[in-house]
């Protein structure tokens, strides 16, 4: 059955109509309207106000934009948010404020370094009613996103959680639930969090009319690299809807509601919809008829639609971008005879959280405290360091042994993984290490960004799949990427490596030391790593992680065992440097499988491209010599093919070939370019087709061969076809004679 609703269900202020009082008045007292009256009930309207993916950004000094007829719009910002919600729902006579997930676990820092409290007060004071398991609510496991509901306290009061409010109160928790039909515990099957909410709305008729709304987390929650889990059971979200709605008709609740933390994406604006794809609009095909509105999230994207489901009949289906921008509302026309929403009156509409409007002064009070705490906590001392922690990627550092170490001594207890060895690799971003520090004293704010909020999650890989890992830290030839990774490893291993051999044979069977110990390559062993090395091991270059059994998460992040090692070691001692030896060396050439080539220094090399998703996947992610990296053209909204990226050698020079390395999540197809031409051009403006083709969708490099003697200065790879409808390439490379 669904979860039922306490006794009394917390209005906003603004939702409180005296239309609503009088009914209640005369139900209450059993008078009755006229009978022409009843005859003549019109249709009960009830509002739905979605918000999805806040992800933590309160602050109105983010820099948040949406794109308007004459420019960048400012918009976002938790006052604005809420003085729109309370604007919006000022024109409804029964409103209610819908969360379809990610609404804390977010990324910025005034927010983060309080355990995500700071973002609860502040859903509290939006007035939140109802909100869905997102994957990033389980960034720090079921037992935290239960915590955050009920208030309770974990670790050092003050420094892990149970910060007081901007008010002095004392953390109490949410004052709304979080839902998810689909998520059960993989031992037991028991559902592990309530899978719907229930409230009513006063009928003309007599009585209330039942409304329910049903809550459904990503199916993939336990495979992202911050959520991973492997204590949770994740159902498909239409079996798990339909299941519940028709347990809700069979409990006479007619008007139903799914939030989704699944979206999708569309060619238009945030108020439109233009040729809708995803999943989102694949489940509302085939969502229950009972279903009268679909509410979605987890894309970032924006959409606002009315799309047909299994029987024909448009309903609402919306998604409400991120990050605080954009607020969707969904309008149902219920029939009071029947409780049911009445077909084709329904409506969805996007609104901007623009700044021409008056903040609430609460909330605007709120996040400015926070923000205050997060300055001071900066510039708190923190410790002391006699030696620099220094930090490479490419060589052996201090840091990366100390990371090690860490990761080492958190998954070493049987309970968290019986670890006994560590490998982290110190090259794929902030997540796991970001820096390191000075010597000297240290504040809070200079230890707060050296290890990331990668969670440790410990696998069994056998000797002869570590000694694989140890030597992928070189890439060959063949993927047009120039690496040379230093995998940082525990204080226990040693291991040397011999850089005048080939690539994939520079570690031989001797050369791995564990406890003084020659590793068995047919012994199983527990490897402490980071979660995003076992969800995207070829992404990041080390394939044979994705290998690892048995695998089991630590219950602290990375950044955790970092703050606290400092936090009880202030005077922290530096590991010795050693555990890697590299005898030098120049190994023998390798031409790999084109044959022999010499390719164009990519630092002589620029690129723009047609479209590209963020700053982050900008032209020139294909040139900077990265397999994790890459250019990916725009999906929010989407830009259609053909979409190219067009690389500017600097002046004209004989080419031979383009070698192009395709972007190497492996499970992740979107933009592997299939079908393609290449085009050159000596002025930068008239170009010539000199190469045509098509490519499979592997990871492997693919390369296009020019005729002999060809000559430019602008070489232009356009994708015409690609996985999903867009075009990406992790790294671009020029081959010349």
């Amino acid at each position: 059955m669904p979860s039922r609703p306490s006794p009394t269900v917390r209005p906003h202020p603004a939702r409180r109509r005296l239309t609503e009082a009088v009914l209640i008045l005369l139900v209450m007292t059993g008078l009755t309207l006229p009978t022409q009256a009843v005859a003549e009930a019109a249709p009960i309207e009830v509002q739905f106000l979605s918000l999805t993916d806040l992800h933590g950004y309160l602050s109105d000094v983010e820099n948040q934009t949406l794109p308007g007829p004459d420019g960048p719009i400012p918009i976002g910002g938790a006052g604005h948010l809420k003085a729109h919600i309370d604007r919006l729902a000022s024109t409804a006579d029964h409103s209610y404020l819908i969360g379809s997930g990610d609404q804390f676990s977010g990324w910025p820092d005034y927010t983060q370094a309080f355990a995500n409290e700071p973002t609860v007060e502040v859903l509290n004071a939006l007035g939140m009613d109802f909100d869905v398991a997102g994957n990033h609510e389980f960034d720090r496991g079921l037992p935290f996103l239960k915590r955050m509901v009920d208030g309770s306290c974990f670790g050092i009061i003050g420094f892990d959680s149970c910060f007081s409010d901007s008010g002095g109160a004392e953390f109490s928790g949410t004052d709304h639930r979080y839902h998810a039909a689909n998520v059960t515990d993989r031992a037991t099957g028991d559902s592990v969090l309530p899978s719907s909410w229930e409230t009513s709305v006063p009928n003309p008729y007599g009585g209330r009319i039942r409304i329910g709304v049903i809550g459904l987390a990503f199916p993939g929650t336990h495979e992202e690299s911050l959520s991973i889990s492997t204590e949770l059971e994740f159902e498909p979200m239409v079996a798990a809807a339909n299941r519940v709605a028709q347990q809700m008709q069979a409990d006479g609740i007619e008007t139903i509601v799914v939030a989704m933390h699944e979206g999708g994406q569309h060619s238009g604006s945030f108020d439109d919809c233009v040729d809708p794809t995803g999943p989102i609009v694949e489940a509302a095909a085939t969502l229950s008829p009972a279903v009268d509105a679909i509410l979605g999230g987890h894309w970032h994207t924006a959409f606002a639609c009315s799309l047909p489901g299994p029987i024909g009949v448009d309903r609402p289906v919306i998604e409400a971008g991120n990050h605080g921008r954009i607020i969707g509302e969904v309008r149902l026309r219920v029939d009071p005879r029947t409780g049911d929403v009445i077909p084709g009156r329904s409506t969805a509409t996007n609104h901007p959280v623009t700044r021409d409007i008056t903040p609430d002064r609460e909330v605007q009070q709120i996040v400015e405290t926070w923000e205050e705490r997060w300055a001071e906590l900066q510039q708190q001392p923190f410790g002391h360091i006699d030696q620099a922690l220094d930090f490479a990627t490419d060589v052996e550092s201090r840091m990366g042994n100390l990371a090690a170490d860490l990761y080492h001594a958190a998954a070493r207890p049987r309970r968290n993984g019986g670890a006994e060895l560590a490998l982290v690799p110190p090259d794929i971003g902030p997540d796991v290490v970001g820096s390191g520090l000075a010597a000297g004293d240290i504040t809070f704010g200079d230890a707060w960004g050296v290890m990331g909020i990668s969670p440790i999650v410990t696998v069994g890989l056998t000797g002869a799949q570590i000694d694989q890992i140890l030597e992928q830290q070189w890439l060959p030839p063949a993927y047009g990427c120039q690496r040379q990774a230093s995998l940082a490893v525990s204080g226990n291993v040693r291991v040397t490596a011999d850089l005048a051999r080939p690539v994939g044979d520079r570690i031989g069977p001797d050369d791995i030391m564990l406890n003084h110990r020659r590793l068995d390559p047919n012994r199983t062993y527990r490897v402490a790593t980071t979660s995003v090395l076992i969800l995207h091991a070829t992404q990041y270059g080390y394939p044979t992680f994705a290998q690892g059994t048995d695998l089991v998460r630590a219950p602290k992040m990375g950044q955790d065992v970092w703050l606290h090692h400092l936090r009880r070691h202030h005077g922290t001692e530096v590991p010795d440097l050693g555990r890697i030896t590299l005898i030098p060396g120049t190994p023998p050439p390798s031409d790999g499988p084109f044959g022999p080539l010499t390719l164009l220094s990519q630092d002589e090399i620029t690129a723009t491209a047609t479209s590209q998703g963020s700053s982050a996947y900008s032209p020139a992610a294909a040139l900077d010599g990265k397999c994790s990296s890459m250019w990916h053209s725009a999906w929010s909204p989407p830009a259609p093919l053909p979409q190219s990226i067009t690389l500017d050698l600097g002046t004209v020079r004989e080419v031979s070939a383009l070698l192009v390395t395709p972007r190497q999540d492996a499970d992740v197809p979107n933009g592997r370019i299939t079908r393609w031409q290449v085009q050159v051009s000596q002025d930068g403006e008239d170009f010539r087709t000199v190469a045509t083709g098509t490519w499979d969708t592997t990871v492997t490099a693919k390369i296009a061969r020019f005729p002999e003697e060809t000559k430019a200065r602008w070489v232009r790879l356009v994708g015409l076809e690609g996985g999903s409808g867009y075009a990406a390439t992790a790294e671009l490379n020029i081959a010349v004679p």
